[in-house]
């Protein structure tokens, strides 16, 4: 985390520009919003995929979770009793979700525990409790692998999966000083690389066979990097697959390293070189590279030490940005040093770097303080965040009126949402499922087999209790009934007679008339019968919901919504 001693699938960016107020060329000013406060340490931020919630860790060996803009008082895990946390680099540094979370409910923890003289490193994994997503199993525990740490700093911290399915992690040369033992040169130690892994297995892990050093043996099988000295925040960038590394520097430079998309068997230089000045060889058995050697990865961005430890001391790594809210802010990378709390960032095509500009006073909120930033995080939709070691949590926002809609007022434009989760919009019609009154993917229904399609009505707990009726039309009969505003309700109850609409209880007419719930929904499926005339290809049937608390009135109209008879 800190240097020893020290206290403290998307569009391209162009396209995105076309969606909201703000132009593409133009240059949105940020700031921050304080999202939480209160935390211990707060070291990292993420989220799993497809969730709208903020897991945060607490450095001392809690996971939180930020749920509809709240702390919520009980953790997701504590395993405080198994986290050794002293000095200020040790503790729980890191947390990964399996990218099929949904499904399996996996994610892995990275901390220093009670092992070892002053406390190795333990990779474990951990699974959501049965009955409540918001709270983990401790049970579940399955230890993935250790990393044996001679001196107590340079813990390393951060994993992340690739875009590949694996797991990538990034170990600390093993600390002290100028890495005595020269582990980050070393391919048979597991110390100061980048580590990758394959956890799709029931237990442990399994090693990649297309590692850059498969079958040298040893460690030497799991490294993807090596000549780390303390990369405690690095990032894939979500879009590119691209991996920016801050890696903290020893009394001269900070960096930040690169790695194009799914390169492997890169040396990033440390302990022959700090950044891109020559450091030292000392110890190294056998010799490595000399100083400059073209064989290292020379850094994409360095910065020096100055004033001592009052000056700047130790980087943050951060991301690059691939939010929707800022769509000119595509492409730029973030990062922070923690000694100085101040902000920067560049944009880098793969060979320069362009748009470098300090952030500090721009970032700076108007509740709250961004000092001693240990990490950035980045949420579901890409969109950015900052963590103080003052126990805060921000996010980075324009610091002007964007407009777009937001129909469920999650803070997500919709067309956001949808470009990133199509899923979010199963019709399609560029309206959030969630939004819509009636919920229902766009179908097609094949004539030789048949098929059914899910008619859920959203009305509202306002109109719970209300009759429903369903209405539908075929092509080429009655158009159906204008109730305004540009809803037309297709009519014809032969199309509900003759196929047939089922519920979850018993309603009247076959099904198309009913009461909603107290909530003001109702579920219905529409079933189409294999084997009907092959000339109904290209029909459609339209259907649609009316809803009244008295004969004759129209409380709510739905959207109608279709389906396409094929052969």
């Amino acid at each position: 985390m800190l240097r020893k001693n020290v206290a403290a699938r998307l569009l391209p960016a162009l396209l995105l520009g076309t969606w909201f107020s703000t132009p593409a060329s133009a240059q949105t000013p940020l700031t921050t919003v304080q999202v939480a406060t209160g935390l211990n340490n707060p070291v990292l931020l993420t989220s799993p995929p497809d969730d709208d919630r903020l897991f945060v860790i607490e450095q001392p060996g809690r996971i939180r979770i930020i749920k509809n803009g709240s702390l919520l008082a009980t953790p997701f895990l504590n395993i405080t009793t198994k986290v050794k946390n002293s000095g200020n680099e040790q503790g729980l540094l890191g947390l990964a979700f399996h990218p099929d979370y949904a499904s399996n409910g996996r994610f892995y923890v990275y901390y220093t525990g009670f092992n070892g003289a002053v406390g190795n490193v333990e990779v474990e994994r951990y699974e959501v409790s049965a009955g409540d997503p918001d709270v983990a199993d401790p049970l579940s525990v399955d230890p993935i692998l250790g990393v044996v740490q001679p001196f107590n700093n340079h813990n390393g911290g951060h994993m992340a999966f690739g875009p590949d399915g694996m797991l990538y992690i990034s170990t600390g040369d093993g600390g002290s000083s100028n890495d005595p033992g020269c582990r980050a040169q070393d391919l048979s130690m597991r110390q100061g690389k980048m580590l990758r892994i394959d956890v799709d297995v029931a237990s442990g892990f399994a090693v990649p066979t297309d590692n850059p050093f498969f079958g040298m043996g040893g460690a030497a099988n799991l490294v993807w990097h090596l000549g780390l000295r303390n990369p405690y925040r690095w990032s894939f960038d979500r879009v590119t697959g691209e991996m920016y590394i801050g890696d903290v520097g020893q009394d001269a430079r900070e960096e930040v390293s690169y790695a194009g998309a799914g390169v492997g068997g890169l040396n990033f230089g440390w302990k022959v070189m700090e950044g891109n000045i020559c450091n030292s060889t000392a110890s190294c058995s056998p010799a490595p590279l000399a100083c400059n050697d073209p064989g290292y990865s020379d850094p994409i961005h360095t910065y020096n030490h100055t004033g001592g430890f009052g000056g700047v001391c130790s980087i943050t790594g951060g991301y690059v940005y691939r939010g929707c809210a800022i769509p000119d802010l595509q492409g730029v990378y973030f990062f922070a040093d923690v000694c100085t709390s101040q902000f920067w960032s560049f944009e880098w095509d793969g060979s320069t770097k362009t748009n470098f500009q300090e952030r500090t006073t721009e970032l700076a909120p108007s509740v709250g303080n961004l000092n001693s930033p240990v990490s950035f995080g980045e949420d579901r939709y890409g969109e950015l965040y900052i963590c103080t070691l003052g126990g805060g949590v921000y996010k980075i926002v324009a610091d002007t009126v964007l407009t777009g809609t937001d129909c469920d007022t999650n803070g997500q434009f919709d067309v956001c949402e949808i470009t990133k989760r199509p899923s979010a919009d199963s019709v399609p019609n560029a309206v959030l499922d969630v939004c819509e009154s009636l919920d229902v993917p766009a179908g097609t229904v094949s004539i030789a087999s048949g098929g059914t399609q899910p008619l859920n009505l959203h009305a509202g707990a306002a109109l719970g209790g209300d009759f429903y009726w369903m209405f539908g039309s075929a092509t080429g009969t009655s158009p159906g009934i204008d109730f305004g505003g540009g809803v037309v309700l297709p009519l014809n109850f032969d199309a509900y007679f003759n196929l047939t609409l089922s519920k979850p209880f018993s309603g009247l007419f076959g099904g198309f008339l009913s009461a909603l719930d107290v909530d003001g929904n109702a579920s219905a499926t529409l079933n189409v019968p294999g084997g009907l005339d092959p000339s109904l290809a290209g029909l459609t049937l339209s259907h649609a919901y009316l809803t009244s608390s008295v004969i004759g009135g129209a409380d709510f109209a739905s959207n109608p919504v279709q389906v396409l008879f094929v052969l």
